[in-house]
């Protein structure tokens, strides 16, 4: 019976987290109904990624 490590089931949910975020984010920067919120979106997108918005 295989044993699972905490911290690595741990990261694993985090990062899993991250990705459905960002995922999320990118889907809202394109079809967001408004120029605001799509705009919005990526600059929140560009922080998460550590790029300039």
């Amino acid at each position: 019976m295989p044993t699972h490590d905490p911290a690595t089931l741990a990261l694993a949910t985090s990062a899993a987290g991250y990705l459905t975020t960002i995922t999320v984010l990118a889907l809202t920067a394109i079809a967001a109904p408004t120029p605001h919120r799509r705009r919005a979106a990526r600059d929140l997108l560009a922080l998460l990624l550590n790029r300039k918005p």
